[in-house]
């Protein structure tokens, strides 16, 4: 079988652009330290790769999720501690008032100060965080958590959803109480700490009995809000935890793909010196085949 020199030709052609293919791959990888530039340099290294970087992203949202987290259990945290340092001061002024031995104008000193106590109270339970949603309304956000109608009861009007936020692979935290649960519940707070207030301030005849019992409801809701405090430092310890491991799993991940992807400089520098020899002697070579000629042998 006779080769034309055309033939020939057109094979030198087809190894010299496959050498300045392979030089500028070569070259891309030393000026990016990588190795895999796409996945037909290492299919296998390629798909582990692809699963580390889907690893990686979805860490890095659960650890943004659990930022946002600690946040809003903190700020919740912040409402119930000063809830329960004003019940404390409640207390002592329904203890006084309990006595029924008060004056004048000490008794009406005690309504006064209860019921700055309740209208803050009130407000802590209306609370909203820095972009304007309710703490304490399950998910209507959007909503106040307890107002006061016409008839003296205060209503609700959030839901009972506890929202909750995704921190690990299979694994959420609740992010919120309701406000239902803690002064509606096992009967209205503010009604019943309003009549004691009226009570007191007019000397009605039971003033007395509705302060012992608004002793019994406010241990009561203390109680309840501490319970609420202790859930929120459990779920702050568990967010930490969880924090800290995919940290750890975080760096871990990234030394893994780099020793995938990375690239061993000395290696690819001396075999793109190879490559660019072996260009070198191939054009060479083509340079000598393309001047061939029968001309150049006839006498």
């Amino acid at each position: 079988m006779r080769i034309s020199t055309n033939q020939i030709q057109l094979s030198m052609l087809d190894n010299l652009q496959h050498g300045f293919g392979e030089y500028a791959r070569l070259d891309r990888q030393i000026s990016t330290q990588k190795r895999i530039l796409q996945p037909s340099d290492d299919p296998v290294g390629s798909v582990q790769l692809l699963g580390l970087q889907k690893e990686q992203v979805a860490m890095a949202q659960y650890q943004k999720n659990i930022a946002n987290a600690k946040s809003q259990l903190s700020q919740g945290e912040l409402q119930f501690e000063t809830m329960t340092n004003m019940l404390m001061r409640l207390r002592e002024l329904t203890q006084t008032a309990a006595t029924g031995s008060l004056s004048d104008a000490d008794r009406k000193a005690v309504a006064s100060e209860v019921a700055i106590i309740k209208d803050g109270l009130l407000d802590l339970a209306n609370a909203r965080n820095e972009s304007g949603s309710s703490l304490f309304t399950g998910s209507k956000v959007d909503q106040t958590a307890l107002v006061k109608q016409a008839s003296g009861d205060y209503s609700y009007q959030g839901d009972n959803l506890v929202r909750e936020v995704s921190i690990a692979n299979g694994v959420t935290v609740g992010l919120n109480q309701t406000a239902d649960q803690l002064f509606l519940k096992p009967d209205d707070f503010f009604k019943r700490l309003d009549s004691m207030v009226t009570a007191i301030n007019d000397a009605a005849p039971d003033a007395v009995d509705q302060a012992r019992a608004m002793l019994g409801r406010s241990q009561t809701l203390q109680d309840s809000i501490s319970q609420a405090v202790s859930t929120i430092g459990a779920r702050i310890n568990l967010l930490d935890q969880i924090d800290e491991s995919h940290a750890e799993k975080g760096v871990y991940s990234k030394e893994v793909s780099n020793q995938i992807e990375s690239l061993d400089y000395a290696e690819a520098a001396t075999r793109q010196a190879h490559v660019l020899m072996a260009l070198q002697v191939q054009q060479q070579a083509f340079a000598k085949v393309n001047g061939l000629s029968l001309f150049n042998y006839m006498p």
